[in-house]
């Protein structure tokens, strides 16, 4: 991956760079996306309804704000497809930034909930901003990276800087009490690094470095410690009920809206375990279909990246997609009681603005990966260099090596 990265940036195919062609966007990316996106609203509604009749007195409460946010989704991923993705290499520091303040203000303003702090009250919404700083350290990285070139091969000039940077993002979500988006974001981190062609060391250095503070975070607080012992003992009331609603589907499922585990008996069912839902309802086929449309987004997502025609494109496609295969992961390794309880929603399929607006706006940028349009004059500062190669006249870059050359001393020829 490294050395795919290398090629597309180096002086030999600096000429071709500028020839590749624009084409349309991946079908099957766009496919897995909506498809799952699709899924998500019915089974919100069909997982929310009794909900929803319970605490707001209407059954489709739940079913007309994820419909709002997905129809705002979808405007939100046409329009990030249309643009250049290399312009938020532009403005990746500006991007970080502003994550870097959301952060800190809900820990300010935000409200609480369960005793995490997660969540600024816009009125008629609630943000998330841990959901906006994955994307905005995942363009950072890629844009951090693709500048630093060969030199991410040095601890000093390369990795620190980056981990540094990765590292204040971890610790304001942290102080969130989100440790499983804490975790995220390093696994985030390190799998770019590792793709820009860091240092194995480094990277298992880092790794050997956080379990210990990894474990003082989960055994040095009592809720999770809790997680931790009933996880090992089995006795999870959460997970039980997860359990039985995927065991009662079967391999064909119950029949949409007919799941029993959503009267009252699972909590959270239409959030953090809407795939027991899924489970339950869709059986063993339902719950391999979204595994399937998440294994093509995934696949799609990397392909595309590998497809790109620099660095920051191979990047930033290798992090968006990292992030939906991880956050997925984890999510159906809890449901299914493989890992402690950890509250992560299931991309595109769970209830919740941001996380679906996040993941609407992603794969946006993927398809624009993608699609490898012609870039923009406002991309980068290279751009008047692109422009000019495309018109045929000499760059900058050119215009001062062809000015070198002129003033290079020749020698005078000798007299005859």
């Amino acid at each position: 991956m490294a050395q795919a990265a290398s090629a597309v940036e180096s002086p030999s195919t600096a000429s071709t760079s500028a020839a590749v062609r624009s084409r349309g966007v991946d079908p099957w990316l766009l496919f897995a996306a909506l498809a799952l996106s699709c899924l998500g609203l019915v089974m919100v509604y069909s997982a929310s309804a009794w909900l929803g009749r319970e605490a707001a007195g209407a059954w489709e409460y739940h079913l007309v704000r994820h419909g709002a946010r997905l129809g705002l989704g979808f405007l939100l991923l046409f329009a990030f497809s249309r643009v250049d993705y290399r312009l938020w290499r532009r403005f990746a520091p500006h991007l970080m930034a502003l994550a870097v303040v959301a952060l800190v203000a809900v820990l300010l303003i935000g409200r609480e909930v369960n005793g995490a702090r997660r969540w600024i009250s816009l009125g008629v919404i609630n943000l998330q901003p841990s959901e906006f700083a994955k994307l905005a350290l995942a363009i950072f990285l890629a844009a951090m990276l693709a500048r630093q070139g060969e030199r991410v091969r040095s601890f000093r000039g390369g990795f620190l800087p980056v981990m540094i940077s990765a590292t204040v993002t971890m610790g304001l979500v942290l102080l969130e009490r989100d440790l499983g988006t804490t975790i995220l974001l390093g696994t985030l981190t390190l799998t770019v690094l590792f793709i820009a062609g860091t240092r194995s060391s480094y990277v298992l250095a880092a790794i050997m470095l956080a379990v210990p503070i990894l474990w003082s975070q989960v055994m040095g607080v009592g809720y999770r410690r809790d997680r931790v012992e009933s996880f090992l003992a089995g006795h999870n009331y959460q997970v039980e009920q997860s359990l039985i609603a995927i065991g009662s589907g079967g391999p064909w499922g119950l029949g949409l809206g007919h799941g029993r585990q959503k009267l009252g008996f699972l909590p959270e069912v239409h959030t953090d375990f809407i795939l027991a839902a899924v489970g339950e309802e869709l059986g063993l086929l339902g719950i391999v279909a979204v595994v399937g449309l998440f294994s093509l987004l995934v696949w799609r997502g990397f392909l595309a990246a590998l497809r790109a025609p620099d660095r920051f494109g191979v990047y930033l496609g290798c992090g968006i997609s990292a992030l939906f295969a991880l956050q997925a992961l984890v999510n159906m390794a809890v449901v299914m009681q493989v890992i402690p309880a950890k509250g992560l929603t299931l991309p595109f399929l769970s209830y919740g603005g941001s996380s679906l607006l996040v993941s609407m706006i992603s794969v946006g940028i993927l398809l624009s990966v993608s699609s490898c349009p012609r870039p923009w004059r406002l991309s980068d500062q290279r751009a008047s260099e692109r422009a000019a190669s495309r018109d045929g006249r000499p760059s900058g870059r050119e215009r001062s090596a062809a000015g070198h050359r002129a003033n290079v001393r020749r020698p005078v020829p000798a007299a005859s």
